[in-house]
């Protein structure tokens, strides 16, 4: 990935001018990526209460949801990590 953005030495960033709108672009299509992996882990979150509810839970469904689960608050955390929440 090109990088649109560069950091100082004091930590702050900066991004030159004739890059900003593909920058805002770019942030923008993070923060989409962003709400939808949070849309999904709410989804999935409801689908297995709704399972457990009925009792039809079984193993592997249950290992599946519960994998899946993991990676997108994996990947979620790496977003909170560098500050996109």
């Amino acid at each position: 990935m090109k990088r649109l953005t560069s950091r100082a030495a004091d930590g702050t960033a900066s991004v030159d001018p004739s890059m900003v709108d593909e920058a805002i672009r770019r942030l923008a299509a993070y923060e989409d990526m962003h709400d939808d992996l949070e849309a999904r882990l709410a989804d999935l979150e409801e689908a297995v209460a709704e399972r457990k509810a009925a009792g039809a839970l079984n193993a592997s469904t249950g290992n599946q949801l519960i994998a899946q689960k993991v990676a997108l608050k994996t990947t979620i955390g790496m977003f909170d990590i560098y500050g996109i929440e």
